[in-house]
């Protein structure tokens, strides 16, 4: 049960109040901070889903996430207090995350505009431990978000065997799976604006962000 309490701090902090939400720890795994790909992994999709510019709220049988940036601010479980943390005199440092394009056409459509290349991700995030495992190290971390934010254009495709997929996901993923001939996850197959292949990275790759990007530095 959770309880509230406002404490008046005098030493230091003359007048300054601070609310703070005390809770055990919420049953849906979810914490402020967390990227949109991660909350994804860990709850599956939404029941719904809104998009008001930067701020996505997705919402479950048994919680409320709002995001902005790709990044959780704030979790609400109904019939409850939302979950929110707050300091008078700091400010959050906001961490970059990778930009996802939605599908391949509009990946393509963003590398000739840019002229840059398209870095796909072929993945499997609810089923696959190695997969996960290059989510945590690799693309979830702000390092790879910098790199490939100057780079490349991102797409992720998603194999998923537990959780609900759109059919057009679905036939998309399937396609493209069959065009380049993935036979294995994880792997990164990087394509120019015209989708022709220009490298290939198979199978998890160990020591996180900077030998990722040194691999696939000679593709840009």
């Amino acid at each position: 049960m959770a309880e509230l309490f406002l404490l008046a701090h005098n030493k230091g902090m003359k007048g300054r109040l601070c609310l703070l939400l005390l809770t055990a720890a919420p049953a849906f795994g979810v914490t402020v901070g967390e990227t949109y790909d991660q909350v994804v992994a860990e709850k599956g999709a939404a029941a719904g889903s809104t998009v008001t510019g930067s701020v996505r709220v997705l919402t479950y049988p048994d919680v409320i996430i709002k995001l902005k940036d790709k990044v959780v601010v704030s979790i609400l479980e109904p019939g409850k207090t939302q979950v929110v943390v707050t300091h008078p005199t700091e400010v959050p440092t906001v961490q970059p995350v990778a930009d996802w394009e939605p599908d391949f056409a509009t990946a393509l459509a963003h590398a000739k505009a840019r002229k840059r290349h398209v870095l796909i991700v072929f993945t499997g995030s609810d089923w696959s431990p190695w997969c996960q495992k290059m989510e945590t190290e690799i693309y979830s971390q702000p390092d790879f978000a910098r790199y490939s934010g100057e780079k490349f254009v991102l797409l992720k495709l998603d194999y998923l065997r537990h959780t609900p997929q759109s059919v057009a996901t679905f036939n998309q993923n399937e396609l493209l799976a069959q065009r380049y001939n993935m036979k294995s996850f994880p792997s990164v197959v990087i394509v120019d604006m015209n989708g022709k292949v220009v490298g290939r990275l198979s199978g998890y790759r160990e020591g996180g962000t900077a030998t990722f990007i040194r691999m696939v530095k000679p593709f840009e």
